[in-house]
């Protein structure tokens, strides 16, 4: 698989983020950091500069509609997160996980007040998504190294929810992204590979890894009970011509797992996703040629743009299927969260903090 350099990532999404200007007007200041509810907050990840601690999250309110605050943990704890690449962020019953991947830490934080509670820090290396199995388990996908000049092979580890500390590592494929748990399997979509590992969770020991198109890097469930698996492609920056087109790959959760592969027209690209509504009866994959929208039972994959545009982030809202996405303006401003209805009219927009990538819905 071609990797590019971190100069060339920077290049093509700096190029389709000046296209993404979106004008609104902006808050003038900001209220009271911290919503006291629940089940109408919104939790913007703002990866931040490569290199510099300044990831953040942005809180919006879905009652008001406005971001109560552009930086909630500094509101909340005095001083800032230190998250060099905020990743991801994972809500599991009342506390929060955020992934910082390039400064390999998880910041743990109670809800709704957002306090710091621990940092998971010891053994991880450049973790990327963090997903719950229970009250008292979870799992971290880890790169271990920065995939340049050449990526190796990835691991899973098993944190303890109650002492915060990570208790085994299971070894998958090369650059493992989004994880999956269904049936007592969790299938790890390894990105630098064309594989998804499968892991018994009651062992926590590999079963199988199965084979899907080049560039796993998320999977949903749909309504079919399927595992539904973008596959990225493969984009060469040198020569265009020898890209890799992207793929959507589905199987049953259970052996033996036979897989079918379809292949898009296009080449999604790095950072591109595929998110589901709360019924998993439509999926939304988020490319570099726009968000395409499908069902499970759709007889060929979408050719035409839903939305025409090329956002940082997505995410579909669990309660009201809004769709969030994020739009990066520049590598060192704020960017901006703008959100959709189902049927693709927009909602609302609002200045959100650097590189929004991602929400958590509370």
């Amino acid at each position: 698989m071609h990797l590019p350099s971190l100069l060339q990532r920077g290049a093509s999404a700096l190029a389709f983020g000046s296209l993404l200007l979106f004008t609104a007007c902006d808050p003038d200041n900001e209220p009271d950091p911290v919503s006291e509810g629940r089940f109408t907050n919104v939790y913007v990840v703002n990866e931040g500069a490569y290199g510099t601690p300044n990831g953040s999250v942005s809180l919006y309110d879905k009652v008001s509609g406005e971001i109560t605050s552009l930086n909630v943990f500094k509101a909340a704890n005095g001083r800032e997160m230190l998250a060099d690449v905020a990743q991801s962020m994972t809500i599991a019953g009342d506390r929060g996980y955020i992934v910082a991947n390039n400064n390999s830490k998880i910041v743990v934080v109670s809800l709704p007040d957002f306090k710091s509670v621990d940092t998971i820090k010891s053994t991880l290396s450049q973790p990327r998504y963090l997903v719950a199995a229970s009250a008292d388990k979870a799992y971290v996908s880890e790169w271990i190294q920065v995939p340049f000049p050449s990526a190796v092979a990835g691991r899973v580890a098993v944190v303890d929810l109650k002492t915060n500390k990570v208790t085994k590592t299971v070894a998958v494929g090369r650059l493992p992204e989004e994880m999956l748990l269904v049936n007592g399997r969790l299938f790890v979509a390894n990105s630098g590979d064309n594989t998804v590992t499968v892991i018994n969770t009651s062992t926590d020991a590999v079963e199988t890894t199965l084979t899907v198109g080049a560039n796993p890097a998320s999977l949903v469930q749909g309504s079919d009970g399927h595992v539904w698996v973008l596959g990225n492609g493969d984009t060469d920056y040198n020569n265009p011509a020898n890209s890799t087109k992207g793929s959507v790959s589905d199987f049953a959760p259970s052996a033996p797992y036979t897989v079918r592969r379809r292949d898009l027209n296009i080449t999604p690209g790095y950072g591109s996703r595929i998110r589901r509504n709360a019924k998993g009866t439509v999926f939304y994959l988020k490319t570099a040629e726009g968000v395409f929208r499908m069902s499970p039972t759709d007889a060929s994959l979408p050719t035409t743009p839903f939305l025409k545009r090329n956002f940082y982030g997505l995410d579909v809202d669990p309660d009201s299927d809004v769709i969030y996405t994020g739009v990066a303006l520049s590598y060192n401003g704020p960017g901006r969260m703008v959100t959709y209805q189902t049927g693709g009219l927009p909602l609302d927009s609002a200045e959100v903090g650097i590189l929004p990538n991602g929400f958590a819905f509370y």
